[in-house]
């Protein structure tokens, strides 16, 4: 038989588990809210495609150094506080071996050997990431916008991808030529990013 004591302590008890399950509930959102760090991961890419008076051309390279914060809400990215990466001017490569070293020769890879970004600040709306940030391009840096697509991986990953154009010439680069002036690079490029953030 139950006694208004044995009833009180039962009750008493159920409140306790209530109130501690609430608790860890709340650390484990918490902690998955928190700003986390991730390091650009292998399957990342940046592509630097472009086009000249007789074809287009590409360049590009997977090997990217660079880490990011960002914040997670369930599955969903809701913030990225910090993004920094760079690559190595002479490992973006394309098709043809002159036109790597003429652009890499135009890009002063021997005084300015990497390119680098490093984010100011950043929204995110939805799976939209837009930010703000400073791109270093032989020797010279200038602030840009950025907007990219955020979707997460199965292997728990974040990819960042997106594009965008901007003109050599902002960066003190002089268009590549070949064959005394007949093939002509154009001015503007366009960037394609995919960066792959694990843990």
């Amino acid at each position: 038989m139950k006694t208004a004591t044995n009833t009180h302590y039962t009750k008493n008890f159920q409140k306790i588990l209530v109130l501690l399950a609430f608790t860890l509930s709340t650390v484990a959102f918490t902690q998955r809210s928190a700003a986390q760090t991730y390091k650009i991961a292998p399957g990342s890419e940046i592509k630097v495609a472009g086009t000249s008076n007789i074809h287009d051309w590409t360049m590009q390279t997977n090997t990217i150094a660079g880490d990011a914060q960002v914040t997670l809400t369930g599955k969903d990215l809701t913030d990225v506080k910090a993004l920094t990466f760079n690559i190595a001017v002479k490992n973006l490569k394309g098709k043809e071996d002159l036109l790597n070293s003429r652009a890499h020769k135009a890009m002063k890879a021997d005084k300015f050997p990497a390119i680098a970004f490093k984010l100011n600040s950043a929204t995110v709306s939805g799976d939209i990431v837009k930010g703000t940030g400073a791109l270093t391009i032989a020797g010279v840096t200038k602030d840009i916008t950025v907007q990219g697509k955020a979707s997460e991986n199965a292997d728990g990953s974040i990819s960042l991808s997106g594009t965008r154009k901007i003109k050599m010439s902002e960066y003190g680069i002089q268009p590549p030529s070949f064959m005394l002036g007949a093939l002509k690079v154009a001015d503007e490029i366009n960037v394609i990013y995919t960066l792959k953030l694990k843990k």
